[in-house]
Formats: structure tokens, sequence, C-alpha cells
């Protein structure tokens, strides 16, 4: 699991906001310049902090929840990838919230390239914790509410990743720079992480798919076991530590003419 707390900002815009007047506000959009030699986690660290953003902006921030006590939490990550963007390109980025389900909160992501084409679209899975129990939370329950978007479409819990058997293991030591602010890996760098695990007959190739399950946290110095195997198209990573799944990653490359 991958924690977001304590960034300071102020929700005074959104005092005395009604309901129904944060559920229709427009959808959160930001532009970046995309870096050179930019790793899908620098996606998904920019899918991050637009939607802490948001959530901010809705009345749901990180203070606002660390004020009771608890904290956002992403558990998973899904996202189809139509190509990903060129060094030094103006992408936008969109997300909003979806309707909360029984103290699920779903969150959708567009990211468009400067022409306007749609090249990402994605879903986070979020939940309330409660710091001190590690326990799931409703936000009605400490008084937050995060009005989302009705969809079209029903919405399906994302299914778990399941890690064929076999394939070759590692070892994983978070460097101190993938440690965040609270104290454990950060959720985009188990990215980073297992680059350098990934086969060498991936490498060259165009991520079309990515998914993430984020289930227990990886703290600092601590030494985890990651195992990595090839199937077909894609490539699964699981991490474990004290016989404990500590995250799984299925990515999806385009098929080799």
């Amino acid at each position: 699991m991958s924690w977001l707390r304590g960034r300071k900002h102020s929700n005074k815009f959104c005092a005395g906001m009604r309901t129904e007047d944060i559920r229709h506000m427009e959808r959160l959009k930001r532009k970046y310049v995309y870096p050179a030699g930019g790793h899908v986690s620098q996606l998904l660290r920019l899918l991050q902090d637009i939607a802490t953003d948001d959530a901010e902006r809705r009345g749901g921030g990180m203070d606002v929840l660390a004020a009771k006590n608890c904290a956002w939490v992403i558990v998973k990550v899904r996202a189809d990838i139509a190509r990903m963007p060129r060094a030094g390109e103006e992408i936008e980025l969109c997300t909003w919230p979806q309707k909360s389900r029984l103290a699920i909160y779903p969150r959708a992501y567009e990211v468009r390239g400067e022409d306007g084409e749609l090249i990402l679209s994605g879903l986070g899975t979020w939940v309330i914790m409660d710091i001190d129990s590690r326990s799931l939370v409703s936000g009605q329950s400490r008084g937050v509410s995060i009005a989302g978007e009705e969809e079209s479409a029903k919405f399906h819990p994302q299914a778990r990743i399941i890690v064929p058997d076999g394939g070759r293991e590692y070892e994983l030591v978070p460097t101190e720079s993938q440690i965040d602010r609270n104290g454990h890996m950060n959720n985009a760098a188990y990215l980073d992480a297992v680059e350098p695990m990934l086969p060498e007959a991936y490498r060259g190739r165009e991520l079309r798919a990515l998914a993430v399950d984020y289930e227990h946290e990886i703290l600092p110095e601590r030494r985890a076991t990651v195992r990595a195997v090839a199937e077909g198209d894609s490539c699964f990573f699981e991490g474990r530590m004290d016989d404990k799944s500590c995250f799984r990653i299925r990515e999806t490359f385009a098929s080799e003419n």
C-alpha cells in the first residue's frame, strides 16, 4: 500500500460549498513537459500529484484527513497506454473521482499528447485508512465527503493480479531516494526498482498496459524478494517480505512483429 499524508494546502475555497457544487466541479487538468528519458514511473508520479491536488480542492485533502488521523492509500492502479509521451512533449493530465462504493474511492485518469490524442487512460483504486489501526474507514464516518462523478459504465472491482509460477528472483532493498515523506517506499518507486529486472526480451518494446497492486509497505533497509516472470507479451513482478506479498506488477508490451 502507498500512503499520502501531510502536504500543506488550504481548503478555504471549499468552505461553504455544497456537495452538489463539488460534484459538478470541472475535471482538473494540468499540462507538463515530459522529460527526456522519462520512465512510466514518472507518469505515475504526475498522476499521483494531480490526484492529490484534486482531492484537496474537493475538500478531502491530505491535511484534512491527517487531522482526523487518516490518510489516503492507493491500493491498485490500472492503465491502458496507446503510447508513451515523447521527450519534450507537452502533455495534458486530467483526473476526476468516480462515485465511491463501500469505502472504495475509484479515480479516473487521462493523459493526452500535444495534439490532443488520448495516449493513456487509467483507473486508480484509493481507500482511506486509519493511521493507528491500519484499518479501512469510510470518509463519511470521519466527516469527509468526496463527491464523485457517476459513470455511465458499471464499476467493476479491479481483479487481483495473478503472478504465474517460476521466474527469476532478485533482492530489493529500497534506496534512500525511493523512501517518501511517510517513511516507506513510494508507490512509483516500485516501477523504478523492477526496471533492471525486466528480461531482455521486453527491452525496446513499447509498453501498452500497466497494472499494479499494493498490499504491504516496504520500509527503509528492509529486504524484499522480487520474482520476475515472463509470459507472452507480459512481464510479472511480485515482491514479498516476511512471507507476505507487498506488491504485484504486470507490464504488457506491444507484440513483436
